[in-house]
């Protein structure tokens, strides 16, 4: 039982990570304009894959180390359980 907690565990802490490449592949389709509000300009491929990380990383920075604690912590517990 408490295996399966920490491995739960786990996926939550690697959502973080999983997410702004998603949305990366997202933008990256469907166009991006960054911080636009008023007839903004869309581009698409490379450029917006790698500027939607960017301003995810610069404005929901606190979820990594959230993610790299949960992380750490989950496979700390799930080896201690293996041995």
């Amino acid at each position: 039982m408490k295996k399966k907690f920490w491995i739960v565990f786990l996926i939550v802490g690697i959502i973080p990570f999983i997410i702004p490449i998603i949305s990366g592949i997202y933008y990256s389709i469907r166009g991006y304009s960054g911080l636009c509000w008023w007839q903004c300009d869309y581009y698409y491929g490379f450029n917006a894959f790698i500027d939607s990380i960017i301003l995810y990383s610069y404005i929901l920075w606190p979820t990594y180390i959230l993610g790299i604690i949960l992380i750490v912590l989950s496979i700390v517990k799930l080896r201690k359980k293996n041995n």
